[in-house]
Protein backbone atom coordinates (compact mmCIF):
# COMPACT_ATOMS: atom_id res chain seq x y z
CA UNK A 1 0.00 0.00 0.00
CA UNK A 2 1.50 3.34 -0.72
CA UNK A 3 1.93 5.69 1.81
CA UNK A 4 -0.41 8.43 1.39
CA UNK A 5 1.73 10.82 3.74
CA UNK A 6 2.94 11.62 6.62
CA UNK A 7 6.12 10.33 7.81
CA UNK A 8 8.15 7.98 5.52
CA UNK A 9 6.94 4.55 6.59
CA UNK A 10 10.25 2.00 7.95
CA UNK A 11 11.28 -0.72 5.47
CA UNK A 12 11.23 -4.16 6.89
CA UNK A 13 14.20 -5.93 5.81
CA UNK A 14 14.39 -9.98 6.82
CA UNK A 15 14.76 -12.61 4.65
CA UNK A 16 12.66 -15.84 4.75
CA UNK A 17 15.42 -17.56 6.78
CA UNK A 18 15.64 -15.31 9.51
CA UNK A 19 12.00 -16.18 10.09
CA UNK A 20 10.97 -19.21 13.08
CA UNK A 21 9.43 -21.89 11.53
CA UNK A 22 5.96 -20.65 13.37
CA UNK A 23 2.66 -20.20 11.50
CA UNK A 24 2.36 -16.77 13.79
CA UNK A 25 3.60 -14.43 15.62
CA UNK A 26 2.45 -12.06 18.30
CA UNK A 27 2.55 -7.81 17.63
CA UNK A 28 5.65 -7.95 19.97
CA UNK A 29 7.04 -10.70 18.08
CA UNK A 30 6.97 -9.63 14.97
CA UNK A 31 8.79 -6.09 16.60
CA UNK A 32 11.40 -8.02 17.74
CA UNK A 33 12.24 -9.83 14.44
CA UNK A 34 12.11 -6.51 12.28
CA UNK A 35 13.79 -4.54 14.30
CA UNK A 36 10.78 -2.00 14.36
CA UNK A 37 8.47 -0.33 17.50
CA UNK A 38 5.31 -2.25 18.17
CA UNK A 39 3.36 0.67 17.14
CA UNK A 40 5.09 0.36 13.79
CA UNK A 41 3.53 -3.34 13.51
CA UNK A 42 -0.17 -1.99 14.42
CA UNK A 43 -0.03 0.35 11.63
CA UNK A 44 0.70 -2.32 9.45
CA UNK A 45 -1.92 -4.41 10.52
CA UNK A 46 -4.49 -1.50 10.18
CA UNK A 47 -3.69 -0.56 6.71
CA UNK A 48 -3.76 -3.99 5.56
CA UNK A 49 0.54 -4.20 5.22
CA UNK A 50 0.30 -7.27 7.14
CA UNK A 51 -2.48 -9.72 7.21
CA UNK A 52 -3.19 -11.42 10.87
CA UNK A 53 -6.13 -12.66 12.92
CA UNK A 54 -7.55 -10.70 16.25
CA UNK A 55 -7.86 -13.53 19.15
CA UNK A 56 -9.84 -11.62 21.77
CA UNK A 57 -7.33 -8.61 22.33
CA UNK A 58 -4.13 -10.17 20.48
CA UNK A 59 -3.46 -10.09 17.02
CA UNK A 60 -1.77 -13.25 15.96
CA UNK A 61 0.52 -12.52 12.47
CA UNK A 62 0.91 -14.80 10.14
CA UNK A 63 4.11 -15.89 8.93
CA UNK A 64 3.69 -15.83 5.58
CA UNK A 65 2.54 -12.05 5.65
CA UNK A 66 5.60 -11.61 7.23
CA UNK A 67 7.90 -12.72 4.34
CA UNK A 68 6.08 -11.11 1.74
CA UNK A 69 6.34 -7.78 3.65
CA UNK A 70 10.53 -7.81 3.65
CA UNK A 71 10.85 -9.23 0.86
Amino acid sequence: MKNTGGRPRKCLVLKADDIPQKAYFTVKEAAELTGTHIHTIQARLRDGTLKGKKLGKEWRIYRDSLIQVME
